[in-house]
């Protein structure tokens, strides 16, 4: 009898399972890679075909291609919110900007509308914050007087810039601001007359800067070169100042002179004031006596 073969212990089956398992998967992966590579050079195939017959399109050799085709998608079709939404969505910031500039048109007319723009302006450079809280206004109501509708607004308004200009305002802090706006209105035609004094005179000038009185105005006590005086008039009591006005307080009115704006608006402007001056002197004048 034949010699019994040996049995294989546990540890041994499971070795060659092992080993049947490797191998299966092995085949397995193989199998798996060359399907990718056929699958890749199928693709790359088509692909290049694809390439060949758009250039033959391109080329006019053939007029229609039965591998290319073109895609065409439906037309989606939104609604009337959706469309809106859309709209917002894709042009929000340009609907930002043309409410900003909707609102600034609106707010510039606006302004245009409402302004009151004056039929002339006085300036008050005197330094004296308490003579211009208190004051301005009647001011205004006295040169008002004197004047007619000039820009044909229906109203007569006659307005006071108060630009304190003396060396105490060259301590404050608003010495630039107020010197600076004083400077820009000897620059243009909007103002002529003045109300200064000797601190004021060192910013304006006077003897350069306004008229010489003494050919109009001459016959009034209160008048020397281009300065009519205030302190010895009832103009104090008209404007409701209860102290008497200092000595050296008077009233000019600029020289015609070419400006930014031009000589013509400098002449329109003297034209309306000066009249207004006259009438202003003959009120609170004293005309001198002669013996």
């Amino acid at each position: 009898m034949g010699k019994k073969p040996k049995e294989k212990n546990v540890f041994q089956i499971a070795q060659e399972m092992e080993a049947q398992q490797e191998a299966i998967a092995e085949q397995q992966a193989e199998l798996a890679r060359q399907k990718q590579a056929a699958e890749r050079a199928a693709y790359e195939e088509k692909l290049r075909q694809e390439r060949l017959e758009l250039l033959r399109l391109k080329q006019g050799v053939i007029e229609e291609s039965e591998t290319i085709h073109e895609v065409h998608e439906e037309p989606k079709h939104y609604t009337f919110r959706e469309r809106v939404s859309n709209f917002i969505y894709h042009n929000k910031w340009w609907m930002w900007i043309a409410a900003f500039l909707v609102a600034f048109t609106g707010f510039m007319i606006y302004q245009v509308v409402t302004t009151v723009h004056p039929d002339m302006i006085v300036l008050l450079i005197v330094h004296d914050d308490l003579l211009n809280a208190t004051c301005n206004a009647q001011i205004s109501e006295v040169f008002a007087q004197y004047i007619d509708d000039v820009n044909g607004d229906g109203k007569v308004v006659c307005d006071v810039y108060y630009m304190p200009s003396s060396d105490e305002t060259a301590d404050r802090s608003g010495y630039t601001g107020d010197t600076t706006k004083l400077f820009a209105e000897f620059q243009i035609g909007e103002a002529c007359l003045v109300i200064s004094d000797e601190s004021a005179d060192k910013f304006i000038v006077p003897e350069h800067t306004l008229y010489d009185l003494e050919s109009d105005l001459g016959q009034y006590t209160q008048t020397e070169q281009m300065r009519f005086f205030l302190s010895d008039t009832e103009f104090a009591k008209d404007i409701g100042w209860e102290n008497p006005l200092d000595k050296d307080i008077y009233i000019g009115i600029r020289s015609v002179r070419k400006t930014m704006d031009s000589e013509e608006k400098m002449q329109q402007t003297f034209d309306v004031s000066y009249p207004a001056l006259q009438k202003f002197a003959a009120h609170y004048g004293t005309e001198k006596t002669t013996e």
